[in-house]
C-alpha cells in the first residue's frame, strides 16, 4: 500500500459506533507511521491508527464501501459497545488536515491525495 494513504477508509468494525472514516492527516517515519481520522458522520469520533494497522485489510479497507443499513447504522447497543470498547486516546490525535488533504480552503497544493 502506497504512502501517503488515501483520504477514504472503511473499517472492517465498528469503531466508536462508525465504519466510514476521513484521513485527515498523517506522518511518522518507517515503523512509526500513523495516521489520523475523523468519522464521515461525528467529527468528534476520532483515531490516531498506527499505518501498519491501516494496511492490514482485515481492520482496515482504502475507500468507502457501500453497507447495509444495519452494517452502517447499528443498534444503540452496539455503537454504545463499541465505544466502550475502543482504546484511542483521542487527545493524541492530530485535527489539523494535512496540506495535500485538499481539505485546507483555499488550497495552494496543486498535488491533492486521492480519496481511494
Amino acid at each position: 500500500m502506497k504512502w501517503p494513504p488515501n483520504k477514504s477508509w472503511t473499517s472492517a468494525f465498528l469503531r466508536q459506533g462508525f465504519r466510514h472514516f476521513v484521513a485527515i492527516n498523517y506522518g511518522g517515519k518507517g515503523k512509526e507511521r500513523w495516521v489520523s481520522l475523523v468519522s464521515v458522520l461525528d467529527s468528534k469520533s476520532r483515531l490516531l491508527v498506527p499505518w501498519t494497522e491501516m494496511k492490514d485489510n482485515s481492520k482496515w479497507i482504502s475507500g468507502w464501501l457501500t453497507l447495509s443499513r444495519e452494517e452502517a447504522n447499528p443498534s444503540s447497543n452496539q455503537r454504545i459497545d463499541s465505544i466502550l470498547e475502543c482504546n484511542t486516546n483521542v487527545q493524541k490525535v492530530c485535527i489539523h488536515p494535512s496540506q495535500d488533504s485538499g481539505l485546507l480552503i483555499p488550497s495552494q497544493n496543486p498535488s491533492i491525495r486521492p480519496w481511494n
